[in-house]
Formats: structure tokens, sequence, C-alpha cells
């Protein structure tokens, strides 16, 4: 199977065509090779480092979740064409998705979280509107203490959490969204007592405080690690089994 066979694969589990995405984002295949795929990766961001280490372990499809063209200024320009030219060099293709993988209701990054913190059985309902589509999840239930919350997003590769304790020690309504969530408007409207997000800026911080709701933030990047992953755990079975069948 080559590079653009399986990049619409991933476009078809993923529903890629009913977003619209933030301009950087373009999901989909934005580095390709004539070559035919024989080992599957993934990567939160199609940074230098993890391009080159796809090509020293002899990854030749990339899965990753930030890809390469965010910004446009002549700086963003010039990193970008350093990845690209390692990519090809290195003959590694790149498979970008945001805001689809964020949201799918299986492999994504926000379910994903939802099962890492130990909610998995928990009432659900999408919250966490972006660029028109909910994104993550609100969970409700008879109660999980903040403190075990804390422990289990802990449990997350590299994450060094930061906790607002700003609400109830016991929550029973909570918003789910990975990466950078930090619009309180949502949160309020749906009568959540704690969000639990990547990162948020300082001003949102201190509205939470004030606004009596905990604020729990895992990482930008470890909140995110969970969809590439799950993905590309996907992606491997069809892979395997056409390359037992000599395909």
């Amino acid at each position: 199977m080559r590079a653009k066979e399986l990049a619409g694969i991933c476009d078809r589990i993923l529903e890629t065509r009913k977003f619209r995405d933030y301009p950087g984002a373009r999901n989909g295949l934005q580095v390709s090779h004539g070559r035919p795929v024989k080992k599957i990766g993934w990567a939160v961001d199609a940074d230098l480092e993890s391009i080159r280490r796809a090509g020293k372990e002899k990854v030749d499809f990339l899965v990753v979740h930030h890809g390469i063209f965010w910004g446009s200024s002549a700086l963003d320009r010039k990193i970008r064409a350093l990845r690209i030219r390692d990519a090809k060099r290195l003959g590694v293709a790149i498979y970008s998705s945001h805001l689809p993988l964020d949201a799918h209701p299986d492999l994504g990054n926000s379910i994903g979280l939802v099962r890492a913190l130990g909610l998995g059985n928990w009432k659900k309902k999408r919250f966490g509107r972006a660029m028109g589509k909910e994104i993550g999840f609100m969970v409700q239930g008879r109660g999980i203490r903040r403190k075990v919350l804390f422990r289990n997003c802990k449990r997350l590769k590299g994450a060094r959490v930061k906790v607002m304790a700003a609400g109830p020690a016991v929550c029973r309504k909570i918003g789910i969204v990975t990466g950078g969530f930090g619009d309180l408007d949502q949160v309020v409207q749906a009568g959540l007592d704690t969000l639990v997000t990547g990162e948020a800026d300082y001003p949102t911080e201190v509205k939470a405080r004030e606004l009596g709701i905990n604020l729990i933030l895992g990482g930008h990047l470890e909140t995110e690690r969970l969809g590439p992953r799950s993905l590309c755990a996907t992606l491997r079975k069809p892979l395997h089994t056409m390359q037992n069948h000599g395909i």
C-alpha cells in the first residue's frame, strides 16, 4: 500500500471532509513518496526531531497531530522548508490530522483522555466547540475526587500537571478537551465544575479561580499523544494483513 492510499484510509476513518479546521492545519497527506509503505509511526508534531527519528527507525509513514504548515512568517517558511527537505530526503511521508483527530469518538485525543482519567464509564456528551465542531466531551457521574483526577492525569507520559483548585473537591460534571482550550463561556454555559485540558493562558486561570471552577492542565503535548498513537495502531492492522498477502 502506498502513502496516498493509506492517507485515504485515514481520511475515511476520521471523516476529515466533515471538518473545517484552522488554516495551518491542512489535514491530510502533507509529504508523500511513491514507494510502498512498510512501517508506520506517530508523533504529536512534525518537527525536525520527529522526522529525523522516523527516518532513523525506517518509518516511511508518519502520523502526526500538528503538521508542517502552521504559521506564515519568513521564519515559519524557513523551518517548514527544512522539515519538508528532511522528510523527502529520509523517505518519510507525513499525514497530519488536527481537529478530526481530536474529535474522533473512539480513536481521538479527547476520548483517550476521558479513558486515561478513569471516566470511560461515565455519562458522556459532546463538548468543546472549535471551528463549528465539538472536539471534546463533558462527562457526568456520581463524583470523583479532584486529587484522583490529578493523580490519573499525572500518569500521562511526561505530564507535569498544574491544578487550579477553585471548585469542589469532588467533581461531578467535567469538561475534557485536549491541547489548548480555555473557553470558559462554554464551561459556564454547560454548568461544569471542572475543566481538564492541556494548557490555558494566565487570564483564563485567573477567571477560573474567580468563577470557582477547577482547572486541571496536563500539558498540550502530553494530552495529545493519545490520538496519533491510537490511529497508528489501527493503521498497522490493514498494513500487516496486506504485507502478509504480498500486496
